[in-house]
């Protein structure tokens, strides 16, 4: 596993360069409800965005942890694999897509 403390950065997958960018640290939503890390998407050759929404990060007691996250770039390029999957066109145009992903990109 790869992580990095940047707030952005370039990644490939199967042989094509993507850019990825972080847009949100965990934060809570409201009463006991938190969102997880937001990471946006799009093909260096395009403009089309995917935002890909990682679950919140917990402790081992179950609270969620508040510290900053470092980015997992294994899961990034795991999370672009399956945004693709999920029909995710980055040469299209439109709205960026939103997905929620699992803690490891699928």
């Amino acid at each position: 596993m790869q992580f990095t403390r940047d707030p952005s950065g370039t990644v490939e997958v199967d042989g094509e360069t993507y850019a990825w960018e972080l847009r949100r640290q965990p934060q809570p939503k409201g009463g006991n409800v938190w969102e997880g890390m937001a990471v946006s998407l799009r093909h260096v050759d395009f403009k089309r965005e995917a935002i890909v929404q990682f679950p919140p990060p917990l402790r081992p007691n179950g609270r969620p942890d508040v510290e900053k996250q470092r980015v997992n770039v294994d899961a990034v390029r795991t999370a672009i694999a399956s945004a693709i999957a999920a029909g995710w066109d980055p040469a299209s145009r439109g709205k960026a897509v939103v997905f929620d992903v699992d803690a490891d990109g699928n």
